[in-house]
């Protein structure tokens, strides 16, 4: 009989184990309440002894009615890989992996770090654990199930749709179902006593010099006996892992019973610790090791920083200095891989925001791959780690139900068991834009709180009240430009971690200009430097850091939108220049001109932890090149003069460039130092020849030399002008008043048509009411006097022998309008295909392909393909700028602000507008020709989550009021 319940009590373990959920470990806070937690074990993917499970698996869009006998690639979406599986239907997915025999006597675990998001995992026939929910990872024992030195199979099965899934609006938001085996699999082997858990903290002293290093640390007894004398080593290295710094042993008073868990703690000090901020990532290596009967068991390792989280009054410091967050939010997002990232993606995101002076990630609206926190520890980047939460009011999940406890409570708890030794994670945010604080978020704040008491919490939302004011840090979505004194006087730190909206939803506008993308700076500049200036507002996340579009395999394009200074591709966009330029924590700026072998450049630091004189400052002018230095602490000013022997041209520019004590390029400025000297006397010219008039029916010819204008007399229209027998303008004008318009078919791209019809509209039904000449031997002047629906006014044209034009103009409104645009179009020739400009720009330096460069050409064709709105759905090898629709390239057809002249050309002749510093041109293509908008008025456009921000800038315009301007021609 004793024979009997011990074979009976075997086979019951095993079924218990075959049929187990996930592991659960209690841990027990200072506090001494309890938490479950889900058992995830640390630093797992840097175990020796692991299997990859990536790559080829076998697939079924419905494994109830199917085999799995389709490749599929994992980690992916299968959608983006071309398979269409039904809502709420099981998907399969099988791969066979062998275990080594000399894992035979190791626990064997299975490790998922996503799926998306509601799975049942089988191994060799037996089904071993469920688990919900799409962005936290999870971790099945198998040892029970496993066989050893021959093949097993591992059948996955996974529904994408679930209250994980709309609790997130996960599937909502990027408008495809995100289902599949989304991030990284693996089998791993670990010692039968072992690690179930460990959290690392750092507590620096009241001179935030010195450091105590606790860890956490929970051990697994998965031994077939208790534990016999167990001691916990703990060893620090410099980040090279070779170079130790201190160590300390402890030993474990207590047996651990077979299948039962002991929580410890080991602590040490340790001496002037080189401590972590984004501008100092500096990391060390600690090691942790079980020794039983001084054998050693598990060994683990983990990066750590030493730094310290404070809210004090309004204000967050990180290691006693008070911090401003520079930020974006981040999506895992690719073109073609949707939201399972790949080829690295994490690392290069963080490279490239870093060195566009971003320091602070938000991860909406979930929490991220791993990979992307290692990227942040070891580049220097801050964290707001978000649960996968948006809009989740519209779900159903009671208090209290176990739904409730798994969907609610277990991912947030997993998503802060995962990271919370990371030094880069800087706050928790528990949820997005997502009401019922009450029922769905406070107890799961409490617990956050409870878990960790080392971070502040967020709840990201659109107001500061949506978390009753229980949080540490409040919130504000999308303020206006009265926001930052709004909350000068806030009694809690607010962060602004969706703000300045860059243009996406406005897609009529942006097909037909770009430069709306341009002007974008305008707006976030004046709203960051008041940021930057009030001490409550901790910082922001401009929405959002990458253009959020998937281009699926049957051909269909979804997605929110271009909403990112870098595109899909990574590609920098015009707002990423204006981002790295107003977010660059070192300010210069000429002080003066070049005198007497000097000139004096004034500097200011705002890095949070670094001295300047931590940066490298190169200077160089002509043939002379140097570094500047300055011993300047933060928030501070100075002026510093350069010596340069010889002086400069006026062509010369002196360029600095910025490098953080990184080595990051942080920036770029480049000055005129000595002014340009131009002889404007007067020159009085003699007489030339006589203008000769001629008329055929309706058209008067002007000829003057080698000038020829001809003049329609029944529509006041200049029908053509050449030069030298060579036309250089067609048509016109027409008078534009041009509208807002944040037209874009809604906020998402849901895989219709993208295509927009050029929004280049002129005025409407033009009446010419009369058209006086003035055909004088020394001048040809005309006045058109015309009515549209919109404006009624006089157009007045002096045309001189030398190909001089000048063109008066003055209308007034007839309705209410608010305009993007106005002033006159003019058509060109076809061929008339390259633009070059001279304007006044935000910034002194641009890269060479930027379209709000200050002095550049542009082509209207490049050898890319057309794309439509949201850009080349291949991996484009040329800039962003070069992208192009019907109507020309990105540069060529944005808009170039505050021109001093611009100028379209064939290469041989040439249609020149010489301005003063305060017009617009743009230009496109139409089937007709080249079409050019000089405008009097341009703004930054209509996105609608900008407008507080554009709207400064906008003229409305009401009956009775007038519109005029002056525009110099000069036609080569």
């Amino acid at each position: 009989m004793k024979l009997f319940y011990r074979i009976f009590t075997a086979l019951m373990l095993f079924v218990i184990a075959a049929h187990a959920q996930i592991q659960k470990i209690t841990y027990t806070t200072a506090g001494k309440q309890l938490l479950k937690l889900s058992r995830i074990s640390p630093a797992a993917s840097k175990q020796p002894d692991k299997i990859s499970l990536d790559g080829t698996w076998q697939f079924s869009a419905d494994i109830n009615s199917s085999p799995a006998d389709k490749n599929i690639q994992v980690p992916g979406e299968w959608v983006m890989q071309g398979f269409e599986v039904k809502n709420s239907v099981y998907a399969g997915y099988k791969k066979s992996f062998e275990i080594p025999e000399n894992w035979k006597n190791k626990r064997i675990k299975l490790r998922f770090d996503a799926v998306y998001s509601e799975a049942e995992i089988w191994v060799n026939g037996k089904e071993t654990a469920t688990h919900l929910g799409g962005f936290t990872p999870f971790e099945i024992d198998i040892n029970n199930v496993v066989k050893w030195g021959g093949s097993n199979e591992l059948l996955v099965k996974v529904k994408s749709e679930s209250k994980a899934d709309s609790l997130a609006s996960a599937s909502t938001y990027a408008v495809h179902p995100l289902g599949g085996i989304s991030r990284k699999v693996y089998v791993m082997a670990l010692e039968p006593v072992n690690f179930a858990y460990a959290d690392v903290k750092t507590i620096l002293d009241q001179n935030y010099e010195n450091a105590t290093l606790s860890a956490d640390v929970i051990i697994a007894n998965e031994q077939n006996e208790k534990t016999n004398n167990l001691t916990i080593k703990a060893e620090l290295f410099k980040a090279d892992g070779t170079t130790k710094v201190t160590e300390k042993t402890t030993v474990v008073n207590n047996a651990i019973a077979r299948a039962e868990y002991l929580q410890q703690n080991i602590s040490f000090d340790v001496i002037k610790p080189a401590k972590w901020d984004p501008e100092h990532p500096n990391l060390y290596l600690l090691k942790l090791s079980i020794f039983q009967d001084g054998k050693a068991e598990d060994v683990i390792t983990k990066s750590i920083g030493f730094r310290q989280i404070e809210v004090r009054g309004n204000r967050v410091f990180v290691n006693n200095m008070p911090v401003k967050l520079r930020g974006i939010c981040h999506h895992e997002t690719m073109p073609l891989r949707g939201r399972s990232v790949g080829d690295n993606m994490w690392e290069k995101d963080v490279e490239l925001f870093r060195a566009g002076n971003v320091n602070y990630f938000r991860t909406s609206h979930y929490p991220p791959a791993e990979e992307l926190i290692d990227a942040c520890n070891r580049l220097g980047m801050f964290l707001e780690v978000e649960a996968p939460f948006c809009w989740a009011e519209n779900t159903d999940v009671p208090a209290g139900t176990e739904i409730y406890q798994t969907l609610m409570v277990d991912q947030t708890l997993d998503m802060v068991n995962y990271f919370r030794s990371d030094p880069a994670v800087l706050t928790w945010s528990i949820g997005n834009e997502s009401g019922k604080y009450k029922e769905y978020f406070k107890e799961t704040a409490k617990l956050v709180k409870q878990f960790d008491p080392t971070r502040p919490r967020n709840f990201s939302q659109y107001g500061p009240d949506a978390d009753e004011g229980d949080l540490e840090i409040t919130n504000h979505h999308y303020p206006d430009p009265t926001g930052p004194q709004t909350y000068r006087n806030y009694k809690r730190p607010i962060v602004f971690d969706e703000y300045v909206h860059l243009n996406a939803y406005n897609r009529l506008e942006l097909v037909t200009d770009p430069g709306v993308r341009d002007a974008w700076g305008i707006g976030f500049e004046a709203m960051w430097e008041n940021m930057y200036r009030t001490d409550a507002v901790l910082g922001g996340a401009i929405w959002a850091g990458i253009d959020d579009t998937f281009f699926l395999p049957n051909g269909k394009t979804v997605g929110y939108g271009t909403w990112g200074p870098l595109d899909g591709w990574r590609r920098p966009k015009p707002e990423y220049w204006h981002m790295k330029k107003i977010y660059s924590p070192v300010k210069i700026k000429l002080a003066g001109n070049w005198n007497n072998g000097k000139v004096a450049v004034e500097l200011e630091n705002r890095l949070l932890f670094s001295n300047l004189n931590e940066c490298k400052i190169e200077w160089n002018l002509a043939n002379e090149s140097g570094l500047i230095t300055a011993d300047l602490k933060r928030n501070g000013k100075t002026t510093a003069n350069v010596s340069v022997s010889k002086k400069p041209l006026p062509t010369d520019k002196m360029t600095i460039k910025v490098y953080d004590p990184r080595g990051v390029l942080i920036d770029i400025y480049q000055f005129a130092v000595v002014p340009t000297v131009s002889d404007v006397t007067t020159v009085t010219k003699t007489a030339g020849q006589p203008w000769i008039y001629t008329q055929s029916g309706n058209s008067l010819t002007a000829k003057n030399g080698n000038l020829n204008v001809q003049f329609n007399l029944i529509n006041g229209d200049v029908e053509q002008v050449s030069n030298n027998g060579k036309p250089v303008w067609n048509t016109g004008t027409r008078l534009m008043v041009l509208p807002l318009t944040g037209e874009g078919r809604g906020t998402q791209m849901t895989g219709e048509s993208q295509q927009f019809d050029p929004f280049t509209d002129v005025c409407k039904n033009r009446i010419v009411k009369e058209i006086k000449m003035d055909k004088a031997k020394n001048g040809f002047t005309v006045h058109v006097t015309d009515a549209y629906s919109e404006a009624s006014g006089t157009t007045s044209y002096i045309f001189s022998a030398d190909g001089k034009v000048k063109i008066d103009y003055k209308y007034t409104i007839k309705k209410e309008i608010n305009p993007r645009q106005w002033g006159l179009v003019f058509g060109l020739p076809n061929n008339f295909q390259e633009l070059d400009w001279n304007r006044n720009a935000q910034w002194d330096y641009y890269p060479a392909d930027h379209i709000g460069r200050p002095v550049g050409k542009a082509l209207l064709t490049s050898a890319n393909d057309v794309s439509g709105p949201a850009g080349p759905s291949k991996l484009p090898a040329t800039p962003w700028s070069l992208d192009r629709n019907d109507l020309g390239t990105n540069d060529f057809r944005s808009t170039k602000m505050y021109i001093n002249f611009a100028r379209l050309s064939n290469g041989i002749s040439s249609f020149k507008v010489n301005s003063n510093g305060e017009q617009h041109i743009r230009a496109w293509k139409e089937t007709q020709g080249i079409k050019t908008l000089i405008a009097g008025y341009s703004n930054m456009g209509a996105e609608r989550f900008f407008r507080g921000h554009a709207e400064k800038m906008d003229r409305p315009l009401k009956s009775g009021d007038i519109i005029q301007d002056s525009i110099t021609l000069q036609l080569k």
